[in-house]
């Protein structure tokens, strides 16, 4: 299926675009081998007349945040917007990704679950593309269901720790002028992880439903095999032979010398995302470029520190 028909029907039904960033790691235990892989959600446009107070909340706090950016330069409105989006490019993207995916614009979980119970419904069944390279990942379904079961109980607690702590933050308003800022971050982090856990939730009924199909696409591997990084430079040929194992050398050493000699990398480079975005047909306003430029870069800082994803 190509990404420019996908595109162009993404105003009447859901899609998912599966980018993975790094290659497959070796599967321990007989589990799914994972690698690091950006999810980006296509969802109809709202096209409703009247919007909830939650929509109506989110788009008059967003206002007021763009209106922070819009200060002159070296006030303190300014320098909070900065503070402010640095704090956003340091939050992981995959809860970006998901906290992005608003379930009341997608297909109900419920039409599903209808159809099935129907024995003589000869309508065909409700799908949801997910569309991937099939050069750098063999099925994104395996590594989209890795990351529900671990994102669901993640971001469910985090919406009720931070929604939890949010009082303890009331005697910052005692500051005048400056707005209580703890205070709005709490709330902030709390409604990011409750977008992220139902948008999890939601995944998660259409994947045990089998209604998440994946779809290869030729061109996004015409993309992965033009924006490659370079190969590294061969190690120079020497006549020196390694020296021999130690006693107290173990197997493990040597595995450990190789992988050293063959770093993973980044199967995508950023030149990629101006030809991605083109491709997919997005609408201009849509922030799948930061996106990914935001998932490229945190994924080549986990690979340079693998210890610093274990810490979060």
């Amino acid at each position: 299926m190509h990404a420019t028909r996908i595109a162009r029907s993404a105003t009447r039904s859901m899609r998912i675009i599966a980018l993975p960033l790094t290659p497959p790691s070796k599967s321990l235990n007989g589990k799914v081998a994972e690698h690091l892989t950006y999810f980006h959600f296509i969802t109809p446009p709202d096209n409703a007349k009247s919007k909830s107070w939650s929509k109506w909340a989110v788009a008059k706090a967003s206002d007021l945040w763009a209106g922070l950016g819009r200060a002159p330069e070296g006030t303190w409105k300014r320098k909070s917007f900065l503070y402010g989006e640095r704090l956003i490019d340091r939050l992981e993207f995959e809860e970006l990704a998901l906290k992005s995916l608003d379930p009341s614009l997608g297909p109900r979980l419920s039409n599903i679950v209808h159809r099935a119970d129907k024995e003589k419904d000869d309508s065909a069944p409700l799908q949801i593309p997910l569309i991937y390279p099939p050069s750098a990942c063999t099925s994104p379904i395996p590594h989209l269901q890795n990351l529900v079961e671990k994102r669901t109980p993640r971001h469910k607690k985090g919406f009720w720790f931070w929604l939890a702590i949010s009082p303890l933050t009331a005697p910052f308003a005692l500051i005048p002028i400056i707005p209580n800022f703890p205070f709005f971050f709490c709330v902030w982090r709390s409604w990011s992880h409750y977008r992220a856990y139902k948008a999890s939730q939601y995944l998660e009924g259409f994947l045990k439903h089998g209604s998440i199909v994946p779809h290869s696409s030729s061109e996004l591997d015409v993309i992965y095999a033009k924006y490659a990084p370079l190969p590294l430079p061969a190690p120079s040929s020497s006549t020196e032979k390694p020296p021999p194992p130690s006693e107290n050398s173990s197997p493990q050493d040597g595995q450990e010398s190789s992988v050293e000699a063959h770093p993973v990398r980044l199967l995508l480079t950023k030149e990629a995302v101006p030809e991605l975005a083109k491709i997919l047909q997005l609408p201009e306003d849509s922030t799948f470029a930061a996106d990914v430029y935001r998932a490229l870069e945190q994924a080549r800082l986990r690979l340079e520190d693998p210890e610093s994803k274990k810490k979060d």
